[in-house]
């Protein structure tokens, strides 16, 4: 565990009554389906930094099972993520199954697991398989069921999450950000701001600091390494994540500009920091 990281603790006023009522429908639906197979059910994303926004915000689980689950069990667990979209239209509840064993060795070495994403359950795929995953886990998740995390053997090596985030600025953002360049008539779009203008920033915390943090909190490490200039923009990112609206204070010209502008800025100062 990273020496100024711990592991946050289930409490009667965390996570949510919203957030407990969907994994308890689940549990019980998989335990119905599934009598003994899903051993610990464990949180992690902005839930573990004590965000959530009704609404809004979605569920990031991983389940872990004893050992690899069967053909046959993978096909009921389809049946249960089926029935629990059913009655939980919302939140959206994403992830995936992995092993005990998987938990402890390098991302790279766990195979392609059943998984789910906002209602596609896919039988083995690698959806949140990463090191961001597996040291969320370690130094923010919440326990559900199981082992706290606390006591669990979760592999996290900062150099591989360091090179990860580093990979992940130039092969993912770095061409999106050219990509947001070649269209201003959508940069404006309040999605495409609260996206580029908090989702770069969450990258350049992690190489910046080595540790992790959430949207919320990118936006405040934004506006510190940043500055005050662009104080605006990111008060329009962060309003529309809490609450799905703008604020309205820029035009949508002006707020095209900035988060172009912004985002080529953010991007490169993120890669010049060492992976």
């Amino acid at each position: 565990m990273h020496p100024h990281e711990r592991t946050p603790r289930v409490s009667t006023l965390w996570p949510p009554t919203e957030v407990r009522t969907v994994c308890e429908t689940y549990l019980s639906m998989v335990d119905e389906e599934l009598p003994g197979l899903v051993e610990g059910l464990y949180l992690h994303g902005s839930i573990g930094f004590g965000e959530w926004y009704a609404g809004r915000s979605d569920v990031d689980f991983v389940a872990v099972t004893h050992g690899r689950p069967t053909a046959r069990e993978v096909a009921r667990l389809d049946v249960v993520h089926e029935r629990l979209g059913s009655t939980f239209p919302s939140p959206s509840y994403d992830g995936f199954y992995a092993t005990w064993a998987d938990l402890a060795r390098p991302t790279d070495d766990c195979p392609d697991v059943p998984c789910i994403l906002a209602g596609e359950f896919q039988e083995a795929g690698r959806f949140d398989v990463n090191p961001v995953t597996w040291h969320e886990l370690a130094w923010h998740g919440l326990t559900l069921r199981g082992p706290d995390l606390a006591d669990v053997d979760v592999r996290t090596d900062l150099p591989t999450l360091r090179r990860f985030t580093h990979d992940n600025l130039s092969s993912y953002w770095e061409p999106h950000v050219r990509e947001l360049a070649r269209f201003p008539d959508e940069a404006g779009r309040p999605d495409l701001v609260a996206w580029f203008a908090l989702g770069i920033p969450r990258l350049h915390h992690v190489l910046a600091t080595d540790r992790l943090t959430s949207k919320d909190g990118a936006g405040e490490h934004a506006l510190e390494v940043f500055g005050e200039e662009w104080r605006i923009l990111l008060a329009e990112a962060l309003s529309y994540r809490v609450t799905g609206e703008r604020i309205g204070m820029l035009d949508e010209s002006e707020l095209s500009r900035q988060n172009i502008a912004f985002a080529e800025l953010a991007v490169a100062a993120a890669l010049a920091l060492r992976p």
